[in-house]
């Protein structure tokens, strides 16, 4: 659920925020979403008609505070935030960010390129053929540059969301992440398109 963010924000916080919102270029919106059951919070920054005319480009600001961990109990030796690009008609972008965001900050497990978060997408569009998120380096803004920010002695780099399919899904963890996003870029898909055909 989204409200407008309003309470006290952490110096740390906002230094993410301002950190994407370079990235991002344009005026910023930030909006609180809680989780429905448990007592999670996560801030979204949204950027209108970024990184082009008729798209928004989304941050979550605040999973940053949760260690993440590798399946042994090792720390992710960096931090996360979230990122995505969507079309401006698809205005529940948020929603699906928050829920991803939630899920990481209650189970605590590592994420990288070549991840997928299940159902994240189709929760929120239960009729659409990609309903996976998949994590990958950010390509959409400043020539793939999304600089890591050097945060009180610790690294934070961000992870592009975007929806795949769950033939991709099957594609991805049989043959790994490099072959999945080579085909990716040989086919060149809508990748926001929620009707796209699958590329696997």
């Amino acid at each position: 659920m989204a409200s407008d963010s309003s309470s006290s924000v952490s110096p740390q916080r906002k230094a993410v925020a301002r950190h994407a919102l370079a990235v991002f270029d344009g005026t910023p919106v930030v909006h609180a979403y809680e989780h429905d059951e448990i007592d999670l919070s996560i801030d979204i920054l949204e950027v209108d008609d970024s990184p082009d005319d008729g798209l928004i480009s989304y941050s979550t600001v605040g999973l940053f505070e949760t260690e993440l961990h590798h399946d042994d109990g090792e720390p992710l030796a960096t931090r996360v935030e979230l990122c995505a690009e969507a079309p401006q008609e698809q205005d529940l972008w948020g929603n699906i960010l928050s829920t991803a965001a939630f899920g990481l900050m209650r189970g605590g497990h590592a994420v990288m390129p070549g991840s997928v978060l299940p159902g994240c997408v189709g929760e929120y569009y239960p009729e659409t053929q990609v309903p996976h998120l998949y994590l990958s380096v950010p390509f959409s803004w400043q020539d793939g540059e999304f600089h890591r920010l050097e945060l009180d002695g610790q690294i934070v780099n961000w992870l592009q969301g975007f929806p795949i399919s769950d033939a991709e899904r099957a594609y991805l963890e049989e043959h790994g992440p490099d072959a999945f996003e080579d085909m990716l870029l040989e086919r060149d898909p809508d990748l926001y398109d929620l009707d796209r055909d699958s590329v696997a």
